[in-house]
């Protein structure tokens, strides 16, 4: 065997050995879903019709799909049986930092004394500015329930469509955000 032929088999026997070696990632993933059983599973490796287009498009929707995508996710917000889209803020404060649910501060500043947040996006501190009118309530409400409706494949959670909290709980969400007695809107 010639030596540029030795040198070519070994680095296909390199190459083979790297390609079967599981990645570390990978090698977490499939351990989490192994521990957490077949539904966790299920759900894990599940997506709904949008997802399936932000992977497939690799979240950069083609135009001509976007209307269609927007009104689809519209569709998925649900609203409080009591027609209140402001709840209690006091309880919105809870879900906000509750990291298994809100986990808010994973990517906004809040409170300004909060100094642990992320900045991936844009902070909410003295959010309440906006006023409370009709529309900016709705438009706050529809944006925690569902990200996608107003921005396609958004990195925002869609809390509310995958039941990290209820249409009651986004309304005290919302509440946290506008009310004027929260902290998040003191000075």
């Amino acid at each position: 065997m010639t030596k540029k032929a030795a040198i070519l088999l070994a680095s296909a026997l390199l190459l083979g050995l790297g390609l079967t070696q599981v990645s570390p990632f990978r090698a977490r993933f499939e351990a989490a879903l192994h521990a957490g059983g077949h539904e966790f599973a299920k759900v894990m490796l599940s997506q709904d019709k949008g997802q399936v287009l932000c992977s497939q498009y690799r979240d950069k929707l083609p135009p001509d799909l976007i209307p269609t995508f927007l009104a689809e996710q519209k569709a998925l917000i649900k609203y409080p049986a009591n027609g209140k889209l402001m709840g209690d803020w006091k309880n919105g404060e809870k879900v906000f930092t509750d990291p298994k649910r809100g986990n808010c501060y994973a990517c906004h500043a809040g409170v300004a004394s909060e100094v642990a947040h992320g900045t991936m996006g844009p902070s909410l501190t003295n959010y309440g500015q906006r006023g409370t009118s009709e529309a900016v309530v709705r438009y706050t409400y529809e944006k925690i329930f569902n990200a996608w409706a107003f921005v396609p494949c958004s990195l925002m959670y869609r809390g509310g469509v995958h039941g990290l909290f209820t249409p009651e709980e986004t309304a005290d969400l919302v509440a946290f955000l506008l009310d004027p007695e929260s902290p998040i809107n003191r000075r």
